[in-house]
């Protein structure tokens, strides 16, 4: 299993603080207000689902899900969303589910509808807002779950 943090030095992967923010002095900064950047991050993964009562068959998808996500960076954070954290931490929650979908307690049903409600409880810093969760099971084809604006 993937740690979300393997990126940073060993010393900052189990820290409470949030390693990038706080950390440009004064004199470096580029800009001086807060400022709230939107972030896009994406995950596919492949799995089996069907949709009782009316379809029964499993069949397999190549799903993708789209986290749209708000973050508040102040003049003296790296940024203000760790994009790789948060793209390792949407991979650890498609690595949670089994290769049937519904056979997940969150997803009985196997819908993209129930996927959305599942990663939208996915943990994000305390400045950072999940603002939807997209799901399609085909491109041509997208759920989403919109939380905030």
């Amino acid at each position: 299993m993937i740690d979300s943090r393997w990126h940073y030095p060993t010393s900052l992967k189990e820290t409470q603080k949030i390693p990038y923010q706080g950390i440009i002095p004064l004199e470096n900064q580029v800009h001086h207000q807060p400022i709230t950047f939107n972030y896009t991050i994406k995950a596919t993964f492949r799995r089996q689902h069907c949709n009782p009562p009316i379809w029964t068959d499993f069949h397999y998808h190549t799903f993708e899900v789209i986290l749209e996500l708000a973050a508040i960076c102040q003049p003296e954070d790296l940024y203000g969303l760790d994009m790789v954290e948060m793209e390792n931490k949407l991979n650890l929650w498609t690595e949670k589910l089994p290769e049937k979908i519904n056979e997940h307690p969150l997803c009985p049903h196997g819908t993209t509808e129930e996927m959305c409600l599942y990663f939208a409880q996915i943990p994000v810093e305390p400045h950072v807002k999940l603002l939807s969760v997209s799901i399609s099971e085909t491109p041509s084809r997208v759920t989403t779950l919109q939380l905030s604006e």
